[in-house]
């Protein structure tokens, strides 16, 4: 139990150090990556809240840990920003995850870092959660990814002019029509590596 508290207090040590990266002096990149470490610790935190056995929540901290130990040597460039889903998650929405490609490869992390950070982790953690048995949790979290990615979409459109947004709409179509085929839908749980635009 001690070790649990000792737990929770490093994950809240963590929270605090990511706040200096979210501020608006830093870059997009840095502060896009600390708003996800800081989605990842408040899934291990809710996961340790509710004593899971699953595996979800240490890969959680570890991801979180792995990403502010970049942002301190200033080498969160080196990190990938279209990341592969973990093996304890899975591709469900398939057209959520491609509005979230597309926004990340039209540079939609400038306008919204943390909408688009904390999408990507709410689609990951209802995946985990559909394969969990625990659909309504599941249920919960795609609706808030979904949220998050409409302001993230909104945020881009404002600041951009038609052609861009065009482009936008595009690239959404070209990145569904690539994720669809890897849709689990079901409650099957190994992960999914999301290959390149057209490296197909």
């Amino acid at each position: 139990y001690k070790n649990q508290n000792t737990q929770q207090r490093a994950m809240s040590c963590m929270l605090a150090e990511l706040q200096n990266y979210q501020q608006k002096d830093k870059t997009a990149q840095q502060q896009y990556f600390a708003y996800k470490a800081q989605a990842w610790l408040n899934y291990a935190i809710h996961k340790d809240s509710i004593n899971s056995r699953s595996p979800a929540g240490l890969e959680a901290a570890q991801s979180a840990e792995a990403i502010l130990q970049a942002l301190k040597k200033g080498s969160e460039n080196d990190l990938v920003l279209i990341q592969d889903i973990p093996a304890s998650s899975a591709l469900m929405r398939p057209d959520l995850w491609a509005t979230l490609s597309a926004l990340k490869d039209s540079g939609g992390i400038v306008s919204a870092p943390r909408e688009i950070a904390f999408s990507e982790v709410a689609l990951i953690w209802a995946a985990t959660d559909q394969c969990e048995h625990n659909s309504r949790q599941a249920g919960s979290q795609f609706r808030m990814a979904d949220r998050w990615l409409e302001q993230a979409r909104e945020a881009f459109v404002n600041g951009h002019d038609a052609k861009a947004n065009v482009a936008l709409e595009a690239l959404v179509v070209h990145y569904y029509e690539q994720y669809s085929p890897f849709d689990t839908s079901g409650d099957r749980c190994n992960g999914q590596v999301l290959p390149p635009l057209d490296q197909m």
